[in-house]
């Protein structure tokens, strides 16, 4: 295979690097709808759905059709191309945080997933509020801005800080919990060594969109993921809900799992 090295010294297949940058170039679409959005008003399509989600949406749809994709996307289900239907598919969460961002809540961004016929392969995530742009590439480590980042290695729940989406049932034995309502950044927060682990308090909380791009970056950078029910994260199904739970090490992922599932 030929291959190419990254700025942070990570050896990765150029195929899989043009493929990161279309998913940044789609993620800078998006921060330029922001940039101009003065309106935060409902979209009156769906509940919960924003006018801006459907921008963002938009010119999400406009790169990743360019570049022979179809898209898997939060606001716009399963679409395509004609001809497209063989093609490798992005999963695309536009505004991640989409309340946060109504409110100036800094914790907000767009995530997107490359899946090609071996499974996910490259996991862009750009966080609007910071600037923080996170690449995480199948068998290629990943990258925060161009440097190679790592989770944290804490291996006890007595040590940890935890994110959270949801209301835990009990204290989960945790030093610290977070809950700070985007779960794109709160996964790449844990890829990074800023927070230990992160899960879903619901058993069907998440669409795919909400966490596969975050998830490839996690286990690019050397962290784990499952599961709470023991089912296939990656799921190309817009009606498809899952509860994931991610650590920095799988002593850590086996114990909040024990706390989760009461085992």
């Amino acid at each position: 295979m030929c291959e190419t090295p990254l700025r942070s010294g990570l050896v990765l297949d150029p195929a899989l690097t043009r493929a990161a940058d279309i998913l940044l170039l789609a993620a800078d679409r998006v921060a330029e709808v922001l940039a101009a959005n003065t309106n935060w008003g409902a979209s009156g399509v769906r509940d919960g759905q924003y006018a801006v989600d459907l921008e963002a949406d938009a010119v999400c749809l406009d790169v990743l059709y360019s570049a022979g994709y179809r898209v898997l996307s939060e606001e716009s289900g399963v679409t395509g191309q004609p001809g497209s239907d063989h093609a490798p598919i992005v999963i695309v969460d536009p505004l991640d945080g989409s309340t946060n961002a109504s409110r100036g809540v800094p914790w907000f961004g767009s995530a997107l997933c490359l899946v090609d016929p071996d499974g996910p392969a490259v996991g862009v995530v750009v966080n609007h509020a910071t600037g923080e742009r996170f690449v995480g590439m199948r068998g290629g480590g990943a990258e925060r801005d161009g440097v190679a980042i790592r989770p944290s290695g804490v291996t006890r729940l007595g040590d940890a800080v935890i994110g959270v989406s949801g209301l835990p049932s009990h204290h989960y034995g945790w030093a610290q919990f977070r809950a700070m309502g985007a779960s794109a950044p709160d996964i790449t927060a844990v890829a990074s060594g800023v927070t230990d682990g992160w899960c879903d308090m619901h058993d069907n909380g998440h669409g795919v969109w909400d966490y596969m791009a975050s998830v490839v970056i996690l286990e690019a950078a050397g962290g784990v993921a499952a599961e709470v029910l023991g089912r296939e994260l990656c799921v190309l199904d817009h009606t498809a809900r899952r509860a994931p739970v991610v650590a920095a090490t799988p002593e850590l992922l086996a114990e909040i799992l024990r706390q989760r599932t009461g085992g």
